[in-house]
């Protein structure tokens, strides 16, 4: 996580929520079995706007999505570190 990323909420479901430098909203999720790495989703304003309306439990959804499918359509990229 760079200084300028702000987490916003940390579930026990092994995702965390950040707030970048640029104000974009980020979901980074542990995903593997064997060798667990970690990648991130930068969400789209559509994202942003659900995740805004229902919170916790849309994002929930959201990390069990991206944990089924590590690459989300080629959306997901490496975390740092």
């Amino acid at each position: 996580m760079s200084s300028e990323e702000q987490v916003l909420y940390v579930s026990p479901l092994l995702y965390r929520l950040l707030r970048a430098a640029d104000g974009a909203l980020v979901i980074e999720v542990v995903v593997g079995g064997f060798a667990m790495s970690a990648v991130r989703v930068r969400l789209t304003a559509e994202e942003a706007q659900a995740y805004a309306r229902e919170g916790q439990a849309w994002a929930d959804r959201l990390a069990r999505d991206i944990m089924a499918r590590p690459s989300f359509d080629g959306r997901a990229y490496d975390a740092p570190g």
